[in-house]
């Protein structure tokens, strides 16, 4: 989200006010009414629907490649064969499409998960997804995240009637490719603003008494007269959500709340920031606030030898009723001071009051809690998970915490299903074993008698088991039917539709989960228990 909107404030300058809003941070107060809201990608427009005034225009982004990042490939002087790994197959044949039209004398093979790895190839390429990577052996080219297209940009600059040439819209966009490619463009003087979203206590959702005792004891702390309080948790637990928590909740609410993020952030600019270069004349964030509280993030990646500059600057505040620092980190402070990685004078500031965020896996009481407050977020109460889904959940150790919780849930939203089987969920959830070759063991929650009922209250079994077969040999061609390219392949077997029809049939057969109706390029699938339904099928 960030690269994205840096992108536009490169590209269009002060002519028109950008802002970055992420999934996990959308609120209902966020996008203000008669604002253009631009999308990344089709899959989260049912996600973002509820939060957006009726007012607003929605365009979708069109992204492509980082051709600035492609120089080594670019300078390839022989034949070579790239694996290219993406988030999911609709984006990797996209990315696919765009090597292709720049880098034609390469080949460019999709690499989809839980598929056989193509036996020859040269290289691996991804846009910023070397987490999905399949293999260390080979060497990777990351061509980092996708940018917003060229005919986005263009689109944008005539919806907002700027008066500037497209000849000279090109020359930005091409200079925004390169500054964004610089290895130090991202060395910029932190601004310190108000970040508070208001969030409070009451809207942790809990039966967890480890959790219960966090709240607790955070409230006690907030009403407090501590100048420091320490949060250890770790990664997606909630760490910066309670710190605003406990700001809201004490006699600074009205003041601002600020936030620093220590990590991977160069020595250097870390003092820059905090306390100031005169040569730049910039005073420093720890100058600047006067009132307030001070969050400041992974605070064990503080440069060792600043450490015990904001010791004496936390000394200096002593006693100082309008200015509270809240710090964190993912290891236990003792753990930290042990290593060597926390100094004493620092240690001893953070020590005095510690709160403790459980993790999913010490409070697995609240996984469905948690389930039913996200889907009330986005407004979608209706969406139910089978029981062998929750019980997935609830046996996941889920070491993205929360945040990754959320993330999933948000992801089944983008699927506009009402009801969320095993096989409906991503490629990226590790919470359950995907079996293909022994797909016995899903043979117990397939009905075959309630599915073939349902069928026939809406059509023929026939032509529904047609369509399912379709749908099979277009999976084993890794190929994607439209439903035109559908009609003509039932006509082949004598089968006459209507495009009504076919979408009233593919609609029953997705709330039946024997298909997998996905939004965007990636289009429809056959899922795992439709080919389980076709093989039972067949033994009859």
């Amino acid at each position: 989200m960030n690269s994205l909107k840096k992108q536009m404030e490169y590209i269009f300058g002060g002519n028109i006010a950008v802002k970055g809003i992420t999934l996990k941070d959308m609120t209902y107060s966020e996008v203000s009414e008669g604002g253009l809201v631009l999308l990344s990608s089709h899959e989260i427009r049912e996600i973002v629907k509820p939060f957006l005034p009726d007012s607003c225009e929605v365009i979708i982004s069109r992204r492509t490649i980082n051709i600035v990042r492609l120089e080594q490939v670019i300078t390839m002087r022989e034949r070579s064969r790239f694996l290219v790994v993406n988030d999911n197959p609709g984006t990797t044949e996209e990315t696919v499409k765009d090597l292709k039209n720049v880098l034609s004398e390469h080949e460019f093979i999709p690499y989809l998960v839980n598929e056989p790895i193509p036996e020859e190839f040269d290289f691996i390429i991804t846009p910023g997804e070397d987490r999905l990577i399949p293999s260390e052996v080979y060497q990777t080219f990351d061509i980092g995240p996708r940018v917003i297209s060229i005919e986005t940009v263009l689109d944008l600059k005539r919806r907002f009637k700027l008066q500037v040439t497209d000849a000279l819209l090109m020359q930005y966009y091409i200079k925004t490719m390169v500054h964004m490619t610089a290895k130090n463009n991202e060395k910029e003087p932190e601004n310190i603003i108000d970040q508070n979203k208001h969030r409070t206590f009451s809207e942790i959702p809990t039966e967890s008494r480890a959790m219960e005792a966090t709240v607790n004891f955070a409230r006690q702390m907030a009403n407090s007269s501590n100048n420091n309080i320490h949060i250890i948790g770790e990664t997606g637990t909630g760490k910066q959500m309670l710190a605003e928590m406990i700001h809201n909740e004490s006699v600074l609410k009205d003041s601002p709340f600020h936030i620093y993020n220590a990590a991977s952030k160069d020595p250097q600019l870390i003092e820059a920031e905090l306390f100031g270069d005169k040569e730049e004349g910039h005073p420093g964030i720890m100058a600047e606030i006067s009132r307030g509280t001070m969050y400041i993030k992974n605070i064990d990646s503080l440069p060792y030898q600043l450490q015990n500059r904001l010791a004496d600057h936390f000394d200096e505040k002593t006693g100082c009723s309008a200015v509270r620092f809240i710090t964190s980190s993912i290891d236990d402070l003792m753990k930290l001071y042990k290593e060597e990685i926390i100094s004493q004078k620092l240690y001893s500031y953070l020590s005095s009051h510690i709160l403790k965020v459980p993790s999913i896996a010490e409070r697995k009481e609240d996984i469905l809690i948690l389930i039913n407050d996200f889907k009330s977020h986005f407004k979608r109460e209706d969406m139910e998970f089978s029981a062998r889904v929750e019980e997935a959940f609830i046996q996941y150790d889920w070491p993205g915490n929360v945040r990754e919780l959320y993330n999933l849930i948000s992801y089944c939203v983008c699927l506009n299903r009402k009801y969320i089987e095993l096989d409906s969920l991503p490629i990226f959830f590790s919470g359950i074993t995907r079996n293909f070759d022994n797909p016995q063991k899903d043979s117990d929650f397939l009905d075959t008698e309630a599915v073939i009922d349902k069928i026939e209250k809406h059509g023929f079994l026939s032509e529904s088991i047609k369509l399912l077969e379709i749908y099979l040999e277009g999976k084993k061609e890794n190929a994607s039917y439209g439903r035109r390219k559908v009609r003509r392949l039932l006509l082949e077997d004598d089968i006459k539709m209507t495009d009504q029809q076919l979408r009233l049939r593919i609609e029953i057969l997705d709330e039946l989960a024997l298909l997998n109706v996905r939004i965007g390029r990636a289009g429809t699938t056959i899922s795992e228990k439709g080919e389980k339904f076709l093989e039972l099928m067949s033994e009859k």
